[in-house]
């Protein structure tokens, strides 16, 4: 499934660490946002990205909280995709999980790919889950969790599913 996810966009796909230099690109991808997809990205309607924001997407540790981006071959510096993953306890074996892909992309691999990548970057941190919380009525990405291998806990707040998605996937079918 990645191999053919990376050969949808071309074999110069690349998906690296982000860094502070990608504010730019990570502002300029959050405003072709559609609405919906901020909305379910944020869990609330999100308008432009702050410099708070930005320096919390951008400047991370790598260790408690790490994010992997896609690099559009077609365009280069600018961005296809962002996944990140923050701690949640202080052991860091579990981490929240976060994806957002472009809306021209959507439905192309990128998530997958994204994903793939940050499962590698959890387990060399010593994660050993990533947990989506996604809105109930979000079937497009439950079906996506599914996929990786999720299993739903019970969400802390109503209308939402704790989807548990294990570091090391799945063996492949």
């Amino acid at each position: 499934m990645i191999a053919a996810a990376i050969m949808s966009f071309s074999p110069s796909l690349t998906v690296r660490d982000i860094t502070p230099h990608d504010k730019p690109a990570l502002t300029r991808m959050h405003a072709r946002l559609s609405d919906e997809t901020r909305y379910r990205r944020y869990h609330a309607s999100k308008g432009d990205l702050t410099t708070g924001d930005l320096r919390y997407l951008t400047e991370v540790d790598g260790h408690r909280h790490m994010a992997v981006v896609a690099e559009d071959p077609t365009a280069p510096g600018e961005l296809l995709g962002v996944a990140r993953a923050v701690a949640l306890d202080e052991a860091g074996r579990e981490a929240e999980l976060a994806i957002v892909v472009r809306d021209d992309v959507q439905h192309d691999g990128v998530g997958a790919v994204l994903v793939d990548a940050l499962r590698r970057r959890a387990r060399e941190e010593g994660i050993v889950e990533l947990v989506a919380e996604v809105q109930a009525d979000n079937h497009r990405a439950l079906r996506f969790f599914q996929g990786q291998g999720a299993r739903q806990r019970k969400a802390g707040w109503s209308g939402v599913y704790a989807l548990i998605i294990p570091a090391d996937p799945p063996p492949a079918d």
